[in-house]
């Protein structure tokens, strides 16, 4: 019995620290709750007994809101005098105590205060900051500039505030400052040039050339002529240039600090990288060429040779109808690249850019087999390479009509490759080279195959052809229809596109409300995009969209619409509409990630939430 009673005494002593700590967390969570919910009054009662037991400065700023809250400024002057009493004088309780005044429209009392924290800031950073951060706090900003601007002139070091300077001037929208004061960090530190990049992003909408970006502009210009020996001042700007996609400007910018610096075209073909990857050839060309003029033979040198030839030949394919005197002299320029530097791994793609002009744009398909049938002879090239080059050759043929030449080459290439995705693209090629020739039954067996193919664009390309044959032969096996099809579908592939319009126009003659309806207008979609006639090509799309809204080529037609007005038509409200569009109307297509990737780049954020669902379309 005794031992009983003495087992229960250890249970209550143990219980009862447990007990006393529960309260506590208790008021507090209460406390919380009635912040939250803006019962001040009851807040306050919860939290001045916390801050009897436990005086921090959470308790503290919680009570001073509530005051504040509640218009109390009398309790709000009572807490912030006691806490000064607590912290031996901590300017920050000074400048709350400033901001109690100032809220009870006593002015002078508060700035009376203000002046009197300034006054006993110390001489070292820590309280400098402290002080400032206390008037960022209570919404001074001028005065943490005033804090700022006086703490560095007190320290010995000649350590300044030009960042936190700079960003309080930002914050007031005061650019020509907060620019210069950049500018005087940098002056100081390069080491900041990051941090300074990113500030200026947030406050400076690049996309668009307003004020903002001209102050910079000019701000930086002034410097570069004010001390033309720094490079970081030129360097800002290029970077300036470049997030405007100013890239014409950057190039004489960055060429200009080549030749002054003697940096042997590294930044030229920096640019020249930036520039092909926002398809700007052009400038890419020009980068090129200005490191070739250098006439260093190192490794810039051979990759700016390379370079100059690929950047030219993008820049005349991406032509509607480019002049045929600079494709000849692109064409030359490939051959005298290719002599001089020898075939091999690093050129081969130069080789295979040389044989699509001869065989697409200069009608030389001799000279293109020729040039394909080297590199697939070649010791030093790689099995995958030359499997690429056969395919490459295949397609040279079959433009040229030798259906059975590019089947056997597209045949050996399957063969070699059966389980790698180079396989699978060649016997894709191959069922296309079936159905161009009529063989429909055989297509579909090569396609029953591809269906299950890891690559998703090979499945659905595979299934879209299955089904045009499956939907398309009819019941009776009559394949007409199909036929006149699969012969426009080939006279476009071999740039015939008046002849496969021609027989487009025959097929919706002969055949009037057939089953090929979409696809036709899909097909009239891509000669109209290839001939460079946009808005000719949104109408076919569109179209296909009203008369066709269940069809399978519906998630093509919103994506390819999309693409069309943001790259090409340069409308990215109508862009965002199509993409938006896929995205809620076609969820199971294989184009939603791209789909959501290019509407959430146009909408200009990362955010994970997907876009508002669009308004219901007009066409069911």
């Amino acid at each position: 019995m005794k031992s009983t009673r003495l087992l229960l005494l250890l249970v209550l002593l143990m219980g009862t620290p447990t007990l006393s700590f529960a309260q506590p967390g208790t008021d507090e969570q209460l406390a919380a709750q009635y912040f939250q919910q803006g019962d001040y009054t009851k807040a306050i009662l919860y939290y001045e007994k916390l801050h009897r037991k436990q005086p921090s400065a959470f308790y503290y700023e919680q009570l001073l809101k509530s005051y504040t809250a509640l218009n109390d400024l009398e309790g709000a002057e009572k807490l912030v005098k006691d806490q000064m009493r607590r912290a031996n004088g901590d300017p920050k309780y000074i400048i709350d105590l400033g901001g109690v005044y100032k809220a009870a429209g006593q002015t002078d009392k508060a700035n009376k205060e203000y002046d009197k924290a300034l006054k006993q800031m110390r001489g070292d950073q820590n309280s400098i900051r402290a002080v400032a951060q206390a008037f960022q706090q209570a919404n001074e900003t001028d005065r943490a500039l005033e804090a700022y601007e006086r703490g560095g002139r007190m320290l010995s070091d000649g350590q300044g505030f030009a960042y936190e300077i700079a960003g309080l001037y930002g914050a007031k929208g005061d650019i020509p400052k907060m620019v210069s004061a950049y500018m005087d960090l940098l002056a100081v530190n390069e080491g900041y040039i990051q941090a300074v990049q990113n500030a200026l992003s947030r406050s400076i909408d690049f996309a668009v050339a307003d004020e903002r970006s001209e102050v910079l502009r000019v701000e930086l210009l002034r410097r570069i002529q004010k001390d033309p020996q720094r490079t970081i001042y030129p360097e800002l700007l290029i970077w300036m240039y470049i997030q405007q996609k100013d890239l014409n400007s950057a190039f004489v910018q960055s060429k200009a600090m080549d030749k002054r610096f003697d940096e042997g075209g590294t930044r030229l073909m920096e640019l020249a990288r930036i520039a092909l990857a926002n398809d700007d050839h052009s400038t890419a060309f020009k980068c090129y060429e200005h490191v070739l003029n250098l006439g260093r033979n190192d490794a810039n040198y051979v990759q700016a040779r390379i370079g100059s030839v690929r950047a030219r030949y993008e820049q005349l394919t991406d032509q509607a109808e480019p002049a045929l005197l600079e494709l000849q002299d692109l064409d030359q320029r490939a051959a005298s690249t290719l002599t001089e530097l020898g075939l091999g791994q690093p050129t081969i793609d130069m080789l295979r850019d040389r044989a699509h002009l001869k065989a697409y744009y200069l009608n030389d398909n001799a000279g293109a087999v020729a040039l394909l049938e080297e590199g697939i002879a070649h010791p030093t090239i790689d099995p995958k390479t030359k499997a690429q080059l056969k395919l490459d050759l295949g397609d040279v043929h079959l433009l040229a009509g030798n259906v059975w030449e590019a089947s056997l080459l597209y045949s050996q290439v399957d063969l070699d490759f059966k389980y790698d995705m180079l396989g699978h693209e060649a016997r894709l090629r191959n069922a296309k080279v079936s159905f161009y020739s009529g063989d429909f039954l055989w297509a579909q067996g090569q396609l029953e195959v591809l269906k299950s193919s890891t690559s998703k664009l090979i499945a659905n390309d595979a299934m879209e052809l299955s089904l045009r044959i499956t939907d398309n032969l009819g019941l009776d096996s009559n394949s007409v229809p199909l036929s006149y099809f699969a012969r426009a579908e080939l006279l476009r592939y071999q740039h015939r596109y008046d002849e496969s319009l021609g027989v487009l126009d025959s097929l919706d003659a002969a055949y009037p409300g057939h089953s090929l309806g979409d696809d036709i207008l899909f097909e009239r979609y891509r000669i109209a995009y290839a001939r460079h006639r946009y808005e000719e090509a949104a109408t076919h799309l569109t179209k296909l969209l009203e008369l066709y809204p269940l069809d399978i080529l519906v998630d093509n037609a919103l994506l390819d619409l999309g693409k069309l007005y943001e790259d090409r038509l340069k409308n990215n409200d109508k862009a965002k509409e199509f993409y938006q569009r896929l995205l809620f109307e076609q969820t199971g297509s294989i184009f939603v990630p791209e789909a959501r990737d290019r509407f959430r780049k146009l909408r200009g954020d990362n955010l994970e939430a997907p876009p508002e669902p669009p308004a219901p379309s007009p066409h069911p």
